[in-house]
């Protein structure tokens, strides 16, 4: 029955839905069509030509407006529907009558009860017939689950689609229920949504601690229907910090300040432990974890005691009232339905126990997939990190090769480069020898053409001076003795450079 009234009803609409649910179910296999989908439900009658009025309820849908009772319906398109009038019933000023104005055709219903389900179904009716194609939110086609945050809003404006004011209104749960929506649409997968501060502030409020993959502080604005994160800390930030958990509240104290959630903090402490994160948990007494004892202040702790012993007089005093007078002895239907709610209530309670039985071990499991995770990314973190260490090693050994080849080029160039000009060196020596030798061979030349040339001058003089060797030359104090003065032999120059006995 969702699809007729949603999944947070009125009141009003529960008894609709409790009272027409037999029609309703027929009307969806035999009025509704496929792809139509039905906007608002309420209560009505109609009056038909022949007087008679029929009991049923008033349906609009994305396409039509609907009237179905228990054996008959009606349908009209909204471009069928030129105007509307809405009028206070004659006979009960708390009912509404409504006519539709078909053409020249006129078909009324009444006994519409004066209600917000009622004013909404209007509001509905009149957008659809002047704008049938616009696509409008409702209380029906809306999921309570999810929050008309700013965001949300924002984005059905630019689709240029309609919210009833009444949806407007409902949706609006309050800042606490209003916040976890939104951070739940945040973090779908969180473990743990609470209320909460972190650091030193006084019964800071607007601040909401989440449990996902990481643990985030957002601060709520209810007026901007916004949350802006603040924080979000690894569970590993958490290791070693004390936890001191009173009645209600619980405080996670570290080094720079502590975080404060309102509630579920034992839960808290059990989804990071088992993670892998270990706490020091700070001991209290029982009674130091009530209100008013909790900071060891006589002042504060004697007027705890006299507001507790206040509200348990009060308490006795109400029972002993109600036991003071007539008790009635029930009759055996009121016995037996008596146990019947006892047994529903305790089926209920069942039931409740195994669904927070299942939740936990869903959280648990969460919790225990959580800590693989983040043991995986560890691993896969120093996995990372040892082969950046294997890299940067890699890199270094072949920038040191590359240095020593480089050297050991330099080296080799350098000797190269001393070969090259040792070479050269000697090359230029013997080019120079080369040229000693011409010139000396050149100059012994022209000694000899001078001393063919002076031969004859020197007649018999010159031939009559001979030397055996250079020791008779030096005995005769003629050393040394160049080419063309008497005494000069061939065998007298041994290096041929015109100069004999001159070493």
């Amino acid at each position: 029955m969702q699809q007729w009234f949603g999944n947070k009803p009125t009141t009003t609409q529960k008894a609709t839905k409790s009272k027409y649910e037999k029609a309703l179910l027929l009307a969806e296999h035999n009025v509704l069509n496929a792809d139509e989908i039905v906007l608002k439900v309420i209560e009505a009658e109609f009056d038909k030509k022949s007087g008679k009025e029929v009991d049923g309820v008033l349906v609009l849908t994305n396409d039509r407006f609907l009237f179905i009772g228990e054996h008959e319906h009606q349908a009209f398109h909204y471009n069928e529907i030129s105007n509307i009038d809405i009028a206070t019933d004659g006979k009960d000023k708390d009912e509404w009558t409504l006519t539709l104005y078909l053409g020249s055709y006129r078909q009324a219903f009444d006994d519409i009860k004066k209600n917000e389900d009622a004013q909404e179904f209007f509001d509905i009716l009149e957008h659809k017939i002047l704008n049938p194609d616009k696509e409008i939110l409702t209380t029906v086609t809306h999921d309570f689950d999810y929050f008309l945050h700013a965001d949300c809003l924002n984005e059905l404006r630019e689709n240029d689609v309609k919210i009833t004011p009444f949806l407007m209104k409902q949706d609006d749960m309050g800042f606490s229920k209003n916040g976890n929506r939104l951070l739940k649409e945040k973090h779908p997968n969180a473990l743990l949504v609470v209320e909460g501060h972190y650091r030193e502030e006084k019964d800071k409020k607007g601040q909401f601690i989440v449990v996902d993959k990481l643990v985030y502080l957002y601060e709520y604005d209810n007026e901007q229907r916004r949350a802006n994160q603040l924080f979000a800390w690894p569970f590993s930030h958490f290791n070693g910090m004390t936890v001191d958990h009173f009645a209600i509240k619980s405080e996670i104290v570290g080094e720079k300040g502590k975080l404060v959630l309102n509630d579920s903090g034992k839960e808290f402490v059990a989804i990071l432990s088992k993670a892998g994160v270990s706490f020091k948990n700070k001991g209290r007494k029982w009674y130091q974890k009530i209100l008013g004892f909790r900071s060891g202040k006589w002042w504060k702790s004697s007027i705890a005691s006299l507001a507790y012993l206040f509200i348990l007089l009060t308490a006795i005093g109400m029972v002993s009232g109600e036991d003071s007078g007539e008790a009635e002895v029930p009759d055996a239907e009121q016995a037996e339905v008596a146990v019947t709610n006892a047994e529903a209530e305790q089926e209920e309670a069942k039931e409740k126990e195994a669904a927070r039985l299942a939740e936990e071990k869903r959280k648990e499991e969460e919790a225990a997939r959580l800590a693989e995770e983040q043991r995986k990314q560890e691993e896969a973190e120093a996995a990372r990190l040892a082969e950046e260490k294997r890299k940067q090693e890699e890199a270094a050994r072949l920038a040191e090769e590359k240095r020593k080849q480089e050297e050991a080029a330099r080296l080799a160039e350098e000797q190269r480069k001393q070969e090259e000009a040792a070479r050269l060196a000697e090359e230029q020596r013997k080019q120079e020898e080369a040229a000693r030798l011409a010139e000396a061979q050149r100059k012994q030349k022209e000694a000899d053409d001078q001393a063919a040339g002076s031969q004859s001058e020197q007649g018999a003089a010159g031939a009559s001076v001979h030397y055996k060797n250079c020791t008779a030359v030096r005995g005769a104090g003629a050393a040394p003795i160049h080419v063309g003065e008497p005494g000069y032999a061939k065998h007298l120059d041994r290096d041929g450079d015109g100069i004999a006995c001159d070493q």
